[in-house]
C-alpha cells in the first residue's frame, strides 16, 4: 500500500469525528459552508482587482502575474487528469459536508492551488496583502478535506505545486 493509499485510508477512518463534530454544532456546518463559499469569492475577486489595479497603472508585471497562474492551472489540471484519483465519496461510503458530485480529479486539489497561486501573486505585488491572502489560501486548503471533497493530501500536493512553480515563475528574471 502506497504513503498516499495510507494517508487515504487514515483519512477514512478518522472523517467520523470530522462529521459528528460539525453536524452535532448547526452553526459550525453553517460556518463551513459559508466560509467555503465566501473564501473563494474573496480569493478570486482579489485576483482580479490585481489584474484591473495592474492594468489601470500600466504596471509592467501584469503579463507575469496573468502568465503564471494560468500556467499553476494548466499544469495542475493536467496533473489530475493524469492521476485522476477518486474522491473520499467515490472510494469510501462518506458524504461530504457540502454538495459535491465530482468524479475523479482529486489530487492535487486546484482548488487549493489556484488559491496559492493567486496569494502568490499578490505577495509578488504587495507583500503585506499577499500575506494575508497566504493565510486565507492555507485556510481554503485546509477545508477541503474538512468539508470531505478531498483527501488531505490533495490539497497539500496542490499548494506544493503552486508554491513550487508560482515561485518559480515570480522569481526568474
Amino acid at each position: 500500500m502506497s504513503f498516499y493509499e495510507k494517508s487515504c485510508e487514515k483519512y477514512y477512518r478518522f472523517y467520523p469525528v470530522i462529521e459528528s463534530f460539525f453536524k452535532e454544532k448547526p452553526t459550525r456546518l453553517a460556518a463551513l459552508k459559508i466560509f467555503g463559499k465566501v473564501s473563494t469569492i474573496v480569493m478570486y475577486l482579489s485576483y482580479a482587482g490585481l489584474l484591473i489595479n495592474l492594468l489601470i497603472t500600466g504596471d509592467g508585471r501584469l503579463f507575469r502575474v496573468i502568465a503564471v497562474p494560468f500556467g499553476v492551472f494548466a499544469i495542475v489540471t493536467a496533473i489530475r487528469r493524469g492521476i485522476n484519483a477518486p474522491r473520499p465519496y467515490e472510494k469510501y461510503p462518506i458524504t461530504p459536508l457540502i454538495h459535491k458530485s465530482t468524479k475523479g480529479n482529486s489530487c492535487p486539489s486546484r482548488h487549493s492551488a489556484c488559491a496559492a497561486v493567486i496569494a502568490l501573486s499578490w505577495l509578488y505585488i504587495s507583500p503585506f496583502w499577499g500575506a494575508l491572502l497566504l493565510v486565507l489560501s492555507l485556510l481554503i486548503a485546509a477545508s477541503r478535506p474538512l468539508m470531505g471533497v478531498h483527501f488531505p493530501l490533495d490539497p497539500v500536493f496542490g499548494v506544493l505545486l503552486a508554491v513550487v512553480i508560482g515561485e518559480t515563475g515570480f522569481l526568474i528574471p
